[in-house]
């Protein structure tokens, strides 16, 4: 079992326990909420899923490609279990503020349960409409930090097959572009749900994917 097969595993081992682990927030999930069960998500699922998100480790096993230095390795862990923790806790934090406001919140045990996946007494916007935007946490700095954590995260997978070929970066370009189409069709749905709203929200929360230093230094709330 080489690095790279063991990176693999260890990357397909949090995905797919964060599935199982936060099975009540899949509903929530863009796929399922606004993509609805038809076939192009039964498509994917059936065809995609197994043929491109599992590419990489079929490649190690296939072309056996030369593994990068133990040192690039390592770093390669430490980014991944960083953006792994970013893409956890980001989605832990939004679905329970959630489930919070409409009463239907659950403490689970199931592992692992990361520090600051749940916000005490959030800060968050009232829109016109009645509904909330969650502007604390994670989200205080970037709309779509979750997506970016992603990305790394896919990056990561490509980079573990090292640089004899092509052929792993595949995947993570496919990614990059299915994620960038996704954030902004998510954005122009909220422009149109929230009008004005919308604009204050982008006033408090301006960065799309990459917290400016600004907001990394800006002094949490007091009060809310």
């Amino acid at each position: 079992l080489s690095l790279p097969m063991l990176f693999m595993l260890t990357a397909h081992g949090l995905y797919t326990n964060a599935c199982m682990k936060g099975e009540e927030c899949v509903p929530t999930t863009w796929d399922v909420f606004y993509e609805k069960w038809g076939w192009m998500l039964i498509f994917w699922n059936l065809v995609g899923v197994p043929f491109v998100y599992c590419f990489n480790s079929y490649y190690l096993l296939v072309a056996n490609p030369q593994a990068p230095p133990t040192w690039f390795m390592a770093l390669l862990f430490v980014v991944l279990f960083a953006a792994y923790y970013v893409w956890d806790t980001s989605q832990s934090q939004r679905n329970r503020f959630r489930m919070m406001q409409r009463g239907t919140y659950v403490k689970r045990s199931t592992f692992p349960q990361l520090p600051w996946g749940t916000l005490s007494d959030p800060e968050y916007m009232t829109t016109a409409g009645g509904g909330t935007l969650l502007v604390d946490g994670w989200w205080r700095y970037a709309r779509k930090i979750h997506y970016t954590a992603d990305i790394v995260m896919a990056f990561c997978w490509a980079l573990a097959c090292g640089f004899s070929g092509v052929l792993p970066y595949l995947y993570p370009a496919f990614f990059l572009g299915m994620i960038l189409h996704r954030a902004a069709r998510d954005e122009a749905r909220c422009r149109a749900k929230y009008g004005a709203d919308w604009d204050r929200y982008l006033a408090k929360v301006p960065s799309r994917f990459f917290p400016s230093i600004a907001l990394v230094l800006r002094t949490p709330r007091t009060s809310s």
